[in-house]
């Protein structure tokens, strides 16, 4: 007896800690392993990709629909809301290395808003950066997107210091970033990644074909990207896979296609395993209505646009330092430029802590109960509406995060 009831407390104790311990562990790890498979054979069987990419594009737009069909009738108050508004641990920060990029995909909303000349580049300081960092872990974060909402972190002649400094000098546990993976080989950026200790990286690319390559990103980098891709895949399996890696698929063409070329066989699918994956996209948002179903061609489909519902969108609590230090209320999506009407305040003038608290953040974000909403969300089909679920996990979170202090 007395020996099941040590067990049963080391048990009750790892759950607590969140280090589920001896058959809980076990059968968690099971599960976990068991889910991997599925994955895998839904990920690299062409006729079983197809269709379940095909019919999650119905299937998402029926949950899509009930979903907000509910939260018209159950939904967050300003009063409610209020408490949980600003940025802590519990949120997550973008850090915007730079907005320039090197392609010129035909699903994002960067080539046009630089044909139009709206869009005011350029790459963040060190000093920028820094001050970002620390009051982000001062404050207790620990997840760091260094992808910008428009441009390729990569571009950025600072970054691999950058992500040296947010790791190993600030202690983020989870920084990662975006790629197109066009620069990774250059000067062995994919081993320095790895090596720094980043927590996950994300590819973005189109498939596995050049001219389906070109068509779609606009560019004649594919074997650069390509031979990226592996060496990085190659690296971190080398060092025993300390980096979460995915390799998002913008396709053009259906994963069945995909999964039969010989790049795919070749220098992707060897390494994929439970902490390397591969996805495709069920469908594409319209940039606030800046992407049109013009923009869209083979198996690309767009989204459609959801019911504007008078409640906040998520996507306002990730908030989001551009390259000149000004804050912005969401790291997702522009329009025009990235100095649009979303920005609340700079960081070289005022604290996270005080802009993400500010009246002006406050009121841009209560304006959606009066269907008062920024250019850049009037049309946006990544709208997603804050609901009890998140209100209720976010002041867990916070909770959880003031008995630490």
């Amino acid at each position: 007896m007395g020996r099941q009831w040590q067990q049963a407390k080391r048990l009750v104790v790892g759950l607590k800690k969140g280090r589920p311990a001896g058959p809980a562990a076990r059968e968690i790890s099971v599960t976990a392993k068991m889910g991997w498979r599925i994955y895998h054979f839904v990920h690299t069987n062409g006729v079983m990709a197809d269709f379940v990419y095909w019919s999650a594009y119905y299937v998402q737009r029926f949950f899509r629909a009930w979903q907000y069909k509910y939260f018209s009738r159950h939904h967050i108050t300003p009063e409610e809301l209020f408490a949980h508004r600003q940025l802590g641990p519990t949120a997550g920060l973008v850090a915007g290395v730079t907005n320039i990029c090197n392609a010129k995909c035909t699903f994002c909303a960067y080539p046009k808003v630089v044909a139009n000349k709206t869009l005011q580049t350029g790459v963040m300081s060190f000093a920028v950066f820094q001050r970002a960092v620390d009051e982000w872990a001062a404050l207790g974060g620990q997840s760091l997107d260094l992808t910008p909402v428009v441009g390729d972190p990569l571009v950025d002649p600072g970054i691999l210091e950058k992500v040296d400094y947010a790791v190993n000098r600030a202690g983020l546990k989870d920084v990662y970033l975006t790629t197109n993976a066009i620069l990774i080989n250059k000067n062995d950026t994919y081993k320095r990644l790895i090596d720094l200790g980043i927590a996950a990286v994300f590819i973005s690319t189109q498939g596995a074909s050049k001219e389906a390559y070109e068509k779609i990103y606009g560019v004649k980098h594919y074997d650069e990207a390509m031979s990226g891709i592996r060496n990085l895949l190659a690296y971190n399996r080398a060092k025993g896979e300390p980096a979460r890696i995915v390799v998002r698929f913008r396709n053009h063409e259906r994963p069945s296609e995909i999964i039969r070329s010989p790049d795919f066989k070749t220098n992707i699918q060897p390494f994929l395993s439970e902490r390397v994956r591969v996805n495709y996209t069920v469908d594409f948002d319209n940039w606030g209505g800046t992407i049109k179903p013009q923009d869209m061609s083979g198996f690309m489909r767009l989204r459609r646009l959801p019911p504007m519902l008078n409640v906040p969108c998520k996507n306002l609590f990730n908030f989001a330092v551009r390259h000149d230090g000004r804050v912005r209320l969401c790291g997702c999506r522009l329009t025009q430029n990235d100095n649009d009407d979303l920005v609340v305040g700079n960081i070289c003038e005022n604290t996270l802590s005080e802009i993400s608290k500010s009246e002006v953040a406050w009121k841009k974000i209560k304006g959606f109960y009066s269907g008062q909403r920024p250019a850049t969300c009037v049309e946006c089909t990544f709208y997603h509406p804050i609901n009890q679920h998140w209100l209720e996990q976010r002041a867990r979170q916070k909770d959880v995060a003031a008995v630490k202090e």
